[in-house]
């Protein structure tokens, strides 16, 4: 069992045998990468997660029930006294890191939540799954300006803590006018690298409401 530990890591032979399927595609039956789009679920978030990173050029990544890092959700359900042995087991065997690959990966991304999701989240709510964390991490990677503003932040979260649509839209200041965030995209798309200045100069009721536009078109709630 150590020498199977030592030598064939779960997540590595997990990254090979996406990467044969992937080369396979391409390869052998002649797929343009931009036409693939790739789905995991659960723990396979993490293989989905790293082929979107190695091939940033493929067409989408759908990211169901997943997390951002395995570490938080295993010092959850390992007694404390042995926080430290669960560490180092995770990052030597079981290192599944997918904001890491994700930070690489500019392309259409679509995060599904499970409200009910008990294994993934860290308190049995939706604002403890793990999949927020993803999300925070991809937005505040590819839209710096934006997401790390701090009144923009404390809406992020109280929109994460629900998982009624229709109640995040009532919370909005002011009336929701898609056109402008339409707008405000297309200003910065051009720009090189695009969107780092997103939202500048805005006000803080039509920052919020363009981040609100970009948040509805990463995440997905669903029941399970």
């Amino acid at each position: 069992l150590r020498n199977q530990l030592d030598t064939k890591q779960w997540y590595q032979r997990r990254v090979r045998a996406i990467e044969s399927v992937f080369q396979y595609a391409v390869e052998e039956l002649k797929f343009s990468p931009e036409d693939i789009i790739v789905y995991g679920w659960s723990i396979g978030g993490y293989p989905t997660s790293y082929i979107a990173g190695a091939h940033p050029e493929i067409g989408g990544v759908i990211i169901d029930a997943s997390f951002d890092d395995i570490v938080p959700l295993a010092l959850n359900h390992m007694p404390a006294f042995l926080d430290s042995v669960t560490l180092k087991c995770c990052r030597r065997y079981f290192n599944l890191q997918n904001t890491q690959h994700m930070s690489k990966y500019l392309g259409p991304v679509r995060i599904i939540r499970r409200n009910n999701d008990e294994i993934i989240s860290t308190t049995g709510h939706c604002s403890g799954n793990r999949g927020n964390h993803l999300l925070i991490s991809i937005l505040e990677s590819r839209y710096p300006a934006l997401y790390t503003d701090p009144v923009v932040r404390s809406y992020l979260m109280d929109w994460l803590d629900t998982v009624n649509p229709a109640a995040r839209r009532m919370g909005l200041p002011g009336e929701y006018d898609n056109r402008l965030c339409k707008k405000q995209l297309e200003q910065q798309e051009e720009s090189h690298p695009p969107f780092l200045k997103l939202g500048n100069g805005l006000e803080d009721a039509d920052r919020i409401m363009l981040a609100y536009y970009i948040f509805s078109k990463y995440l997905t709630d669903c029941e399970g």
